[in-house]
């Protein structure tokens, strides 16, 4: 009777695949997701670096994530009004931009990751990203938005580089 008892879970995988050639997106899609964030241009885009640091107090903040990044713009036009972000997993962190001495742009920001309070514990007030639905397929991508343009960038590489102690 070793056939009775695979027959079921043959049956559901079987109804699994079958519901799945169905529809037009694979498994795990949605149609909420999009592609881009918006017109990708081609830039000099260096690497992006993240760096994770644990903070040195015992609080509800448990770790924090610093993103940079470095670039040329030499053929764009940056606008004083730009918003810049770097849009990974499901958030938009904001970026900082200042112009390097070579006449290069240095991106940086960081992204906070916080735990419920426990009594005696330090509370510190959490910050909220604004979340985006973009199919990233685990890259990153920096965006520049204006109210009268938008433009997305993918860097090089990305480098996770090793975590941490704050004192």
């Amino acid at each position: 009777m070793k056939f009775d008892s695979l027959l079921f879970p043959l049956l559901l995988c079987s109804a699994v695949l079958l519901l799945a050639c169905q529809t037009n997106e694979p498994l795990g899609s949605s149609a909420e997701h999009q592609d881009s964030p918006c017109p990708t241009r081609l830039i000099e885009l260096d690497t992006l670096f993240q760096q994770g640091v644990l903070p040195g107090r015992a609080s509800n903040l448990i770790k924090q994530r610093m993103y940079w990044l470095e670039g040329s713009l030499a053929d764009h036009s940056v606008y004083e009004s730009m918003d810049w972000v770097l849009a990974v997993d499901s958030v938009l962190i904001p970026l900082r931009v200042r112009a390097l001495q070579d006449g290069r742009m240095r991106w940086s920001g960081s992204r906070s990751f916080y735990v419920p309070v426990t009594k005696g514990m330090q509370a510190l007030e959490e910050t909220l990203f604004e979340s985006h639905t973009w199919d990233l397929e685990g890259r990153a991508v920096l965006v520049a938005r204006s109210e009268s343009d938008c433009w997305s960038a993918f860097p090089a590489a990305w480098v996770v580089k090793e975590t941490i102690a704050a004192p």
